[in-house]
């Protein structure tokens, strides 16, 4: 059987018919033994009566007679030994007569021997219905052996089926029901590993996935930005040396996203690469403004970079991935002649825009996946609903917080928070910019 089931029932009911058959062998012969020393005992005690009747009379009929399967014989004593030990004393056991075996009680009378004989033989009627008693008993362990062997078969293959379903399941990127842990110890043991395993792996696609949705996201804002200065390069809206010096920069950028993308599928992350550095929040604010500038005309709307140098310790790429996503995000929400401000303080970065705002009870969810999108999505501009979270993701990497303040009507303050380096740079010697 190529079943395991099938083989586990057929091993265990072999192991049961075994048992029952040996069993009902045992049993035969300690029950024929026990019906032979019940005949033997019998016969003893048949002879015993009839020796005492004949010695109380002297008048007994010499000769052979059968009564109930049982040969009497009385004759001279000479007669009977060639079947018993010693025909001058009692005796009981078994002896051949006739080529037959029996079991003989053997008494002495005055000048005269008595033998009672029973067949010794395993055909005796005594005991078959014995033997029919266990072969009946027998049956019915094996009917009941079958069904218990079913049942256990079935018992431990069905756990293991379903671990067998959900990890095909599994295979072909579902996310199977979580199995049941029960059964056996080993058998709950299984299921509790699979459902481990299952919900590991789901999370390790759910990162994956998110992680390559952030990528992707993340690969529009410097395409955007190569494209709005290729087009103004070719329109004369900016000098070669300013629109050459921007696309080397996000082509730069480019290249970061790439690896990142590289060591997904090297390394199995599912997290950006984050540097620790001193940045200047100014220049990354002027940085996000001039990288958007082309879309602020396009949307209509003012763009202006504030504060001076405030220092924090960071990734220069990342940050400026942040405000820029937070840029992009005020642009799409600032109707046209409205502003959008990106400023610079100590240890913190702001971007403010003029747009409808956002309700209260939205606040605490602002940096959740799609949940803008989900929610404004038909009433707004907004974007594909992963921007924010990114945010969120990059900040918390560089070991900073991220908040937002808004009222509807009133547009939306986005804050980050980062940490101070320990040592600023010289002023004649600042951190050159990454790619």
């Amino acid at each position: 059987m190529s079943s395991l089931r099938g083989r586990l029932f057929v091993t265990t009911l072999a192991a049961l018919g075994l048992t029952l058959v040996l069993t009902i062998g045992i049993g035969a012969i300690l029950t024929k033994q026990q019906v032979d020393k019940t005949e033997a005992r019998a016969l003893e005690y048949q002879a015993d009566s009839l020796a005492l009747e004949r010695r109380a009379s002297v008048n007994y009929t010499i000769g052979t007679t059968v009564a109930g399967g049982v040969r009497i014989m009385i004759y001279a004593r000479p007669t009977f030994e060639a079947s018993v030990p010693d025909v001058n004393r009692s005796s009981n056991g078994t002896t051949t007569y006739e080529g037959k075996r029996y079991i003989y009680s053997y008494r002495t009378l005055p000048s005269r021997g008595l033998l009672l004989l029973r067949l010794a033989s395993v055909k005796s009627t005594a005991w078959q219905p014995f033997l029919r008693g266990l072969v009946i008993a027998g049956i019915a362990g094996a009917v009941l052996a079958a069904l218990l062997s079913f049942e256990l078969a079935r018992s431990i293959v069905r756990p293991i089926r379903r671990v067998g379903e959900a990890s095909n399941a599994l295979a072909a990127g579902e996310q199977p029901l979580r199995l049941p842990e029960e059964g056996s110890r080993e058998l709950a043991s299984l299921a509790r590993a699979f459902n481990e395993m299952a919900d590991q792996l789901a999370a390790s696609r759910e990162s994956e996935r998110n992680f390559l949705l952030s990528v992707s996201h993340e690969l529009k804002t410097p395409l955007t930005a190569i494209r709005g200065y290729a087009e103004g390069l070719s329109e004369g809206a900016f000098s070669s040396e300013d629109a050459a010096q921007t696309i080397l920069l996000e082509s730069h950028r480019l290249e970061r996203l790439v690896r990142d993308l590289l060591d997904l599928a090297r390394m199995n992350r599912h997290e950006f690469s984050v540097r620790r550095e001193p940045v200047d929040l100014a220049a990354v604010a002027r940085e996000a403004v001039a990288r958007h500038e082309v879309s602020a005309r396009e949307f209509g709307v003012v763009l202006a970079a504030h504060g001076d140098e405030a220092w924090v310790e960071g990734d220069h790429d990342r940050l400026l991935q942040v405000a820029s996503n937070l840029v992009e995000n005020a642009l799409r929400e600032t109707p046209p002649s409205g502003v959008v401000n990106v400023s610079s303080a100590p240890a913190s970065l702001s971007v403010a825009d003029s747009g409808p705002g956002l309700e209260l009870d939205d606040l605490p969810h602002v940096f959740d996946r799609f949940f803008l999108y989900d929610k404004y999505g038909r009433e707004r501009p907004v974007g594909s609903g992963l921007g924010l979270a990114i945010v969120k993701q990059l900040t918390e990497a560089m070991a900073g917080t991220v908040s937002v303040s808004s009222a509807p009507g009133e547009g939306a303050i986005f804050t980050l928070r980062l940490p101070t380096p320990a040592h600023l740079p010289r002023a004649d010697r600042k951190p050159p910019v990454r790619a």
